[in-house]
């Protein structure tokens, strides 16, 4: 699948096939794909966690607060890929944390690289970060970006729709904002 088809074909999935693993090489190759993000000045300030203890993705469901639709997925995913930042690692510029920045970059790769293998994720942010760096032993200055349950998207959720999006005249603009793009 190439990259556009992979951004087309891009759905949050928050329930996962009985039955469909997460093989030992997707996971590499998903948390391939998040290593090899770019970053500002090649700071690459990312740690990924992969979960597949039962009892380990309880502890980061309770992190993930009650109504959040993603609880659930965390908790019954083959395996979930949790995407930690280490701020000392990345910049600060403008008072922008440009480690955040590089971090979402490595999030979308693990996203899209799953679409690409026939996977389904979600990104889960909403939580409880220092409990979630408590709960897998990181360093207190690290940071929890997200969690990433992923498993095999369940029969027939390749029709679901895709939630709309706006227009490209409102969002893109040749020069200067509000001048239209002539594509």
């Amino acid at each position: 699948m190439d990259v556009r088809k992979a951004i087309e074909a891009r759905k949050s999935v928050r329930r996962f096939r009985d039955g469909g693993e997460v093989t030992a090489d997707q996971l590499r190759l998903l948390v391939e794909a998040g290593r090899l993000a770019c970053s500002w000045k090649n700071d690459q300030p990312w740690r990924f966690v992969a979960v597949r203890s039962g009892e380990q993705k309880k502890a980061l469901s309770d992190c993930v607060p009650e109504g959040n639709p993603g609880k659930k997925a965390v908790e019954r995913a083959p395996v979930v890929i949790v995407l930690l930042a280490v701020p000392a690692e990345g910049e600060v510029h403008q008072d922008k944390p440009f480690w955040l920045v590089d971090c979402g970059i490595a999030g979308q790769q693990i996203y899209l690289q799953a679409v690409e293998l026939g996977l389904g994720t979600v990104w889960v942010s909403l939580v409880d970060g220092p409990e979630v760096c408590r709960t897998l032993g990181a360093p207190d200055d690290w940071e929890c970006v997200g969690l990433f349950p992923v498993g095999v998207p369940p029969e027939g959720s390749e029709e679901k729709k895709h939630t709309p999006r706006r227009p490209l005249e409102e969002v893109a603009f040749a020069e200067k904002v509000g001048r239209a793009l002539e594509l």
